[in-house]
């Protein structure tokens, strides 16, 4: 497998690899080093092979939870990029692998490429609709959409993460519609505890206090800013941000002058491994993501289904794979995300009736019991089964 991070925190990298070696296979992830990582390591039953650093962002302290970050430049970046290339075809050409996986399309050229030298199988697992990221420039766009176009139809098999960008992978290059495995955690019987969350003592919050919470990545176009202007018409709520990235400024100076820097609270990330513990402390869980593009629209992240799992309630945006989850299985409420009034609307119509919460609490439950890795991670194992690997 093949990834531009560090490995160990992309959650779908993680569950992937650690599937297919579980099922008996050598499963190696060519990856880059985050910044104290070691080059090699085994982790949750897979070994993890870091050939370069990763340019994208230096990490200042132990680990995602740190929550400061250092880029370099373009040029850094690009170069952080070549040599990662360079070094993980050698590296992967020496390992002599039965098949190479994709982690995206920035490592499909040096997976199709280690595939080809080997004779081996290529998988093209499609983490989002790429060439439709609302942060690549103009020239990035089109060139990836040109890399996409030459590729996709060489993978032997494409995989991808909801019904959307299946369909819209399929429609766009012709190609078979791609297996669909969606990034959901894994659940046990019943949800996490919510008393048992260190949720509220990690911001201070007294037991009465409703939690909204947002956890995940602090970027642009995630409709944070809106979520906090939304919050000045919480009644009762207090707004809860866990993890980590760029807006963490912008967004504590919009809470300040908005005057509700004490309802706006700030936390540090958790490891993996505790996450849905914590998330359970939340009374919902907001995904107000904005549509600034197809891959924004047809969203599916990883939150929605971390939060059904944690038997926490969700406000989100009107997106079509959103409503197939939080309207479908009744778990929570759709908004407009450009409109802060009905974000509000959507958290205070929950919150202030409990019959209503109650009953989201309930579709959450229910969505985590169709919506998790026990059973994506068969779609996985028959999709490699089908090329004789797995």
């Amino acid at each position: 497998m093949f990834v531009i991070n560090g490995v160990v925190a992309d959650t779908r990298v993680v569950k992937e690899a650690s599937t297919l070696a579980a099922s008996g296979n050598e499963v190696v992830v060519i990856g880059m080093r985050d910044g104290g990582q070691p080059p090699e390591e085994r982790f949750e039953g897979f070994s993890i092979h870091r050939v370069a650093r990763d340019p994208f962002r230096e990490t200042q302290g132990e680990g995602r939870a740190a929550g400061r970050t250092r880029a370099p430049g373009a040029m850094g970046r690009l170069a952080g990029l070549l040599a990662y290339f360079a070094r993980a075809l050698v590296h992967a050409v020496r390992l002599r692998a039965g098949a190479y996986h994709a982690h995206d399309l920035v490592t499909l050229p040096v997976a199709w490429a280690a595939a080809r030298l080997r004779g081996a199988w290529l998988v093209y697992d499609a983490h989002e609709l790429f060439t439709e990221i609302a942060r690549l420039g103009r020239s990035s766009r089109a060139i990836a959409r040109v890399l996409e176009r030459l590729l996709i139809g060489r993978a032997d098999r494409v995989i991808t993460v909801n019904d959307s960008i299946a369909d819209e992978l399929s429609r766009r290059y012709g190609i078979a519609r791609p297996v669909v495995v969606m990034n959901c955690p894994p659940v046990g019987e019943a949800p996490p505890p919510r008393a048992a969350s260190s949720l509220r003592a990690r911001v201070g919050l007294a037991a009465e206090v409703p939690i909204v919470l947002f956890q995940g990545m602090f970027m642009p176009h995630r409709g944070l800013e809106n979520l906090v202007t939304a919050a000045g018409s919480f009644r009762r709520a207090h707004l809860v941000f866990m993890g980590w990235g760029p807006l963490r400024g912008d967004l504590e100076q919009r809470a300040r002058a908005q005057g509700i820097a004490d309802r706006v609270h700030f936390t540090e990330g958790v490891p993996l491994r505790e996450l849905l513990a914590v998330t359970a402390g939340a009374d919902l869980g907001a995904i107000p993501y904005r549509n600034v593009g197809l891959n924004h629209y047809y969203t599916s992240p990883n939150k929605l289904f971390e939060y059904c799992a944690a038997g926490v309630p969700v406000v989100a945006s009107r997106f079509p794979e959103l409503v197939k989850v939080v309207e479908g299985f009744g778990a929570g409420r759709t908004f407009d995300p450009e409109d802060p009034v009905d974000i509000a609307a959507a958290v205070n119509g929950l919150l202030e009736d409990p019959a209503a919460l109650a009953s989201a609490r309930e579709g959450a439950a229910r969505a985590s019991r169709q919506f998790n890795w026990q059973k994506e991670s068969r779609k996985l194992l028959d999709a490699y089964a089908s090329l004789g690997v797995a």
